[in-house]
């Protein structure tokens, strides 16, 4: 039987007061259960990462130091490569949390993890260029595969030597049975009719409108880089593929500024518990010399921002109102 969430969080506690309670060379003093799975005194948070929050404990952790002045931060891994992906991004953080890996329970430091090598950028069939241009497409280049969007949502894609209609896989692979035999151009202009009907202020609430609105930002940006102070912009990868068209995801593109500085944009809504991680993997990849952060003005909030301070480059937060919000009358 699973655990329920106060069962984990107290077995996570125990946990940690075990293994500060078998390092004889520290005296560690009062021991306070803090708001999450961890445990801290006056200098130091201590937390352990279980099978239920691996890729979201960094900035799980970083959120709750930002209601506790001064702490260092120290995470416990049971699992090697969740210890060496966060070691990866901790390096960019300052300060930076120490991470360790409980082999056989006892914390050893462990070295961070490398990116695995990117494939080369790849050509599209010219089919798929030609039927960008004539729907209005953004042609984006995610991960090795070739994607049309429109305002950042997926309607098309090219897989092996096919390329397929649809938003999201459930709905490339259903449009592929029931229009089987019709022409690929009449597939798609029902595509895309259909999410630019629903993909605009006046249907806020429509699932459609509500889908990956990080990507919809970069999308406006890519349309209107002057905005931003910049002459053009360039989509980047994400550091991992996202898993489901539902998996919230910030998205990212890079620009050269006035003063030829490479900068990093990201975009993102809402509060997005990954986003520092998400940042710091993509420091690593792209090495800008300054980062800049765009949301929803009514997601900047001051947690957000202090998460986003413990990132050791410059950095800005700009608030955007997202097209979704918009009234066009």
């Amino acid at each position: 039987m699973p655990l329920d969430e106060e069962q984990r969080l107290s077995l996570n506690r125990s946990k940690l007061r075990k293994i500060l309670a078998e390092d004889s060379l520290q005296e560690f003093g009062n021991l306070t259960d803090s708001s999450g799975s961890g445990i801290h005194n006056n200098s130091t948070l201590w937390v352990i990462a279980d099978e239920e929050s691996p890729e979201s404990l960094l900035g799980a952790s970083l959120l709750e130091l930002t209601t506790q002045d001064q702490l260092e931060l120290v995470i416990f891994f049971e699992d090697l490569e969740g210890a060496q992906v966060t070691q990866r991004r901790a390096s960019i953080l300052n300060p930076s949390p120490s991470i360790f890996f409980l082999s056989d329970g006892k914390p050893i430091p462990v070295e961070p993890a490398t990116f695995a090598r990117r494939d080369n950028l790849q050509d599209a069939p010219s089919e798929f260029y030609d039927l960008c241009s004539k729907f209005g497409l953004q042609p984006i280049y995610e991960c090795g595969i070739w994607k049309g969007e429109i305002l950042g949502l997926e309607v098309m894609r090219v897989t092996g030597d096919e390329i397929e209609v649809g938003v999201g896989k459930f709905d490339r692979e259903a449009t592929s049975l029931i229009s089987s035999g019709r022409p690929l151009s009449e597939v798609l202009a029902s595509a895309v009719e259909i999410v630019t009907s629903s993909r605009n202020p006046e249907s806020g609430f429509h699932p459609l409108s509500r889908l990956a609105r990080e990507r919809w930002l970069r999308a406006d940006a890519l349309a209107s880089p002057e905005i931003f102070g910049f002459e053009n912009l360039t989509c980047v990868d994400p550091p991992r593929e996202r898993e489901s068209l539902r998996e919230m995801m910030p998205a990212a593109a890079t620009g050269i500024d006035a003063v030829g500085e490479k900068v990093l944009i990201v975009f993102s809504v809402g509060v997005d518990i990954c986003l520092v991680s998400f940042i710091a993997d993509l420091i690593s990849i792209e090495c800008p010399d300054r980062v800049e952060v765009v949301l929803p003005e009514k997601d900047i909030l001051v947690p957000v921002k202090k998460c986003l301070s413990y990132l050791d480059i410059p950095l800005n937060v700009k608030g955007v109102v997202g097209a979704w919000e918009i009234p066009t009358s």
